[in-house]
């Protein structure tokens, strides 16, 4: 599936280390704990993306490489007092690699190197995730919510050998064998959350949240198909070799969290996650029986943020929201020599800028722009590989108040 990337939220998540199962906010629309919607009392839109900038290395290279992708669209509208319902798109998990094996082959009589065999493994798309959630209070302080997913994509992966004799010179002439894998998905998942929010002091309160993702199992189509390529990557022959319809399962994940705020301009929060990734099974013409391709794995996030004064009129910078975090995460991923522990931690910041004087009648709309950044390495301790990164979203977020009744005509 990639980089699994459903459950860590939006932009004003990002920036305080994916942190928001317990952090209600009016003005950004949660996605990881659908219960939160409740408190989203205006109508709200927003929409961001998503830039990656990285170094991968080991112990002798490395390379450098950058992406900008749409991150997500998210619309929120209050249906009663009690009731908000949402609707979104998002990417659930990303694929995006390109590695090349060279292996020198030997006469097994002389044990002479006779040529050089350079074997290239790529993957690219993804899972994309449409969600329409509801958040409703059930009683001063506690909220639920349910969110159902539609679940679709493609993933291409392919594998091509190129087989260049010893003392080659030109190399117009030689061919690559490649082997083409397209595997559509399609299916749903159902996610639902609970949250508790009550007053510990007369300046502070504390909320609970919790969440959970079912597994769900998805409708693959998959095909295979043989190529024969020349070195320009124009294709002397190419044959369909199998097409089949099979399943792939999608593993559950356990959600938990709790925040401090101020009711005002202060917040902070931790989250753990637990995913079930041994759940995990990959493409099988029967259900739940595929190959397990991944191991369990958890992420611990911490995170906060600030606004000074957000009905400042002599600074604008006290009515910009402040926000800092961190997280860290471990998952296994299953290889022919056994399982191996990817470790990924991080540094988050970001900000809030609003845009105009703030809400104001007749039209009680505000404007902000929303930016975070992260900073952080993803290793695998048995690999010896390395990746630092650098990410950065940006995002705009109207909040408007609709179907107000006129008191005067």
């Amino acid at each position: 599936m990639g980089d699994v990337v459903q459950g860590t939220g939006g932009v004003r998540n990002f920036g305080m280390g994916n942190v928001g199962v317990g952090t209600a906010n009016m003005g950004s629309i949660n996605d990881i704990n659908p219960a939160l919607l409740y408190y989203n009392n205006m109508v709200n839109f927003e929409a961001a993306v998503i830039s990656e900038l990285k170094k991968l290395e080991d112990r002798t290279a490395s390379q450098v490489d950058g992406k900008t992708n749409l991150n997500y669209l998210a619309l929120s509208i209050p249906i009663t007092r009690r009731w908000t319902a949402s609707l979104g798109l998002k990417p659930y998990s990303r694929v995006n690699y390109n590695t090349i094996v060279v292996t020198p082959v030997n006469d097994p009589s002389t044990g002479n190197k006779v040529a050089q065999s350079f074997t290239e493994y790529s993957g690219s798309g993804g899972l994309n995730e449409v969600h329409f959630s509801h958040g409703v209070s059930l009683a001063p302080g506690l909220t639920l919510g349910a969110s159902g997913s539609y679940i679709f994509g493609t993933i291409e992966k392919a594998a091509s050998t190129i087989l260049v004799e010893e003392g080659e010179t030109d190399i117009s002439a030689v061919q690559k064998a490649l082997v083409n894998n397209t595997t559509k998905y399609t299916g749903f998942m159902l996610k639902g959350g609970t949250h508790y929010r009550r007053k510990l002091t007369d300046k502070f309160h504390m909320g609970l949240g919790a969440t959970y993702s079912a597994q769900s199992v998805l409708d693959a189509d998959r095909q295979v198909s043989q190529e024969r390529r020349r070195v320009d990557e124009s294709i002397v022959s190419q044959v369909l070799v199998d097409s089949l319809d099979g399943h792939t399962t999608l593993p559950q994940q356990l959600q938990v969290g709790i925040a401090v705020d101020n009711a005002k301009n202060f917040v902070v929060g931790a989250d753990f996650s637990s995913y079930k990734g041994s759940d995990f099974r990959g493409f099988s013409s029967e259900k739940n029986a595929g190959r397990q391709e991944q191991g369990d794995g958890y992420r611990i996030g911490l995170g906060g943020e600030l606004t000074p004064d957000a009905g400042s009129v002599s600074s604008y910078f006290k009515r910009v929201t402040y926000r800092l975090g961190g997280y860290y995460s471990a998952n296994e991923v299953m290889a022919t020599t056994g399982a191996q522990e990817v470790k990924d931690m991080g540094l988050t910041w970001g900000f809030t800028f609003p845009l105009g004087r703030g809400v104001r009648p007749p039209d009680y709309t505000q404007a902000v722009i929303n930016t975070s950044f992260a900073v952080g390495k993803l290793e695998g301790t048995q690999t010896q590989l390395e990746e630092m990164y650098f990410r950065v979203n940006i995002g705009i977020n109207f909040n408007s108040r609709w179907f107000i009744k006129r008191r005067f005509d």
